[in-house]
């Protein structure tokens, strides 16, 4: 973790006038234990069966969440309701049969994926063709795929991005958006590419193949305009299964890996088929996001979101729940917490705040998605979102990931420093946190946005935090403790709550500092992005 000393601010942003009003200070410091458990205790139980979207366990999330925002006193934040459905195809393999010139896959211990074609039973076979990372990237004058025409083709591709080996392109170790798997996918569905596989390490992806094999053996959810193309098969297949496919061919992966550093790389035709076959099951899903607001004196608002959602449950023996209890229910209790003390000091609030507690976000942010499609944008000055909020004890620091875009870096470094604190980056920023979560759905329609936390540094020193990210994200081991101290917990509410605050009594809109290294989406809030 980098700790950022707090001594240069920018003088735009040092106002006058009260930091924080002590009530509500005072109100967060006696937040009581029961409080900050209930959401988060709920939510993880084995009775909500993991919160998969579209199932028993999902909608009784949601409806959880509805009856929580009305019993705080909320509006309703989306035409006169809490509910926002929205429609997504959702895709589950039964059986997968892979080989790759003659060399047979198996599934889930070599490739894992999702056949997005609406058939019960599927057979495929297309030419292979290495792509290098697949990326194409303006910003960065890189272009994998050039004038190559993928179209039909079954392409392989690098996570990750040029910067984690060549630290003068791209952010060098921090992932950018173009590392991510989803756009990886997303760009292979632009160029007519008619299946995808991404080469697994744990160094390239941040996380091991069992954080894969668990995300990508159950339901595969998308959005509808998100399937409508040629990719009809987008999965993983781990390093050394790749090596064992390509020395059946003579080919070396680590002489592909050399030439996929070169600005210069074309696409290489592998000279031999990929086939896929098996069996799928595919449902229309109804799917909702939970909308709820607080009317302040300005119509323009605030967005404080988390996502509801988890990974169901896996096909293992034994303990096979996904429970998500720090992914994501307990970032979802800060979101409700820091609502209610919110609710109970509306007469202070200049901005109004929404609400939203998104589904399917790990199907790719898809409500969050939907959300920013679906409404009014050009009042929203800024999304504060929480993520897998810490529960151990205080920490030393506050973060914000993606705040070093917007000025809301600068916010946070005076609140920080303001309490003897220092302000922190997230020490993961390799694995491109600020791309995996919600907030980045809005930044990717023009508008400031950030995930709140308190720092990996607490005081146990034995950082918790990153024990979790690399021990117990997206297995079954994340699941509610009744001891946690919930100190950073607290931290991670009073400083949303500050932060909040501070743009209330100084009437300050949140801007961009900095040129964006990942591209708007269409219909985008029409503010200029770099002031």
């Amino acid at each position: 973790m980098r700790i950022i000393p707090v001594v240069f601010i920018s003088i735009a942003i040092l106002f006058t006038g009260s930091l924080f009003s002590q009530d509500m200070e005072k109100r967060v410091e006696n937040l009581s234990r029961e409080e900050m458990q209930s959401v988060m205790e709920f939510l993880a139980h084995d009775l909500l069966e993991g919160r998969g979207p579209g199932t028993r366990g999902g909608n009784l999330g949601e409806l959880y969440m509805k009856s929580i925002f009305k019993f705080m006193g909320l509006q309703p934040g989306f035409q006169g309701k809490y509910l926002q459905p929205f429609n997504l195809k959702a895709f589950t393999v039964q059986e997968l049969d892979a080989e790759a010139n003659s060399v047979a896959l198996s599934y889930p211990q070599d490739i894992v994926g999702t056949y997005t074609g609406q058939t019960e039973e599927y057979d495929f076979e297309a030419d292979a063709v290495y792509v290098g990372f697949g990326i194409s990237a303006p910003t960065w004058k890189w272009d994998d795929y050039g004038a190559a025409d993928v179209r039909g083709k079954f392409i392989i591709t690098r996570v990750n991005d040029p910067g984690l080996y060549r630290y003068d392109k791209f952010e060098g170790k921090t992932l950018t958006y173009y590392g991510r798997w989803i756009y990886h996918i997303e760009e292979a569905a632009r160029r007519g590419a008619a299946g995808i596989l991404m080469i697994h390490t744990d160094m390239t992806a941040g996380y091991d193949w069992t954080v894969v094999k668990n995300s990508w053996s159950g339901e595969e959810v998308y959005l509808p305009e998100d399937v409508q193309n040629n990719l009809v098969f987008r999965g993983w297949i781990k390093e050394r299964s790749m090596e064992k496919v390509l020395k059946s061919h003579k080919m070396d992966l680590k002489e592909l890996y050399r030439l996929s550093l070169k600005k210069r790389f074309k696409p290489i035709d592998l000279g031999f088929k990929i086939r896929v076959k098996g069996k799928s099951s595919f449902r229309e899903v109804v799917n909702n996001n939970v909308v709820a607001h607080i009317p302040g004196k300005s119509a323009k608002r605030i967005v404080l979101s988390a996502h509801i959602d988890h990974h169901g449950m896996n096909n293992d023996k034994g303990d096979n729940i996904l429970n998500g209890a720090i992914d994501n229910g307990t970032a979802v209790a800060a979101m409700v917490m820091s609502a209610k003390i919110l609710k109970e000091f509306q007469d202070q609030l200049h901005y109004s705040v929404t609400i939203l507690a998104c589904n399917a976000e790990e199907g790719g942010m898809l409500g969050s998605k939907y959300y920013a499609r679906n409404t009014e944008l050009e009042n929203i000055i800024t999304n504060i979102n929480f993520e897998s909020t810490p529960v151990w004890e205080k920490a030393n620091s506050i973060m914000g990931v993606g705040a070093r875009f917007s000025t809301l870096e600068d916010l946070l470094m005076v609140l920080a420093r303001q309490d003897g604190l220092a302000y922190s980056n997230f020490s993961l920023a390799n694995q491109g946190f600020f791309y995996r979560s919600d907030q980045f759905s809005f930044a990717r329609f023009n508008i400031p946005s950030l995930w709140i936390s308190a720092g990996e540094d607490d005081d146990s020193g034995e950082r918790k935090y990153i024990k979790y990210w690399t021990e117990k994200y997206h297995t079954v081991k994340d699941e509610y403790d009744p001891s946690w101290p919930l100190d950073g917990f607290k931290q991670t509410v009073k400083y949303t709550i500050k932060l909040i605050d501070y743009m209330n009594q100084n009437k300050i809109e949140p801007r961009w500092k900095r040129t964006l290294t990942f591209p708007l989406e269409p219909g985008s809030r029409a503010n200029p992005p770099n002031k």
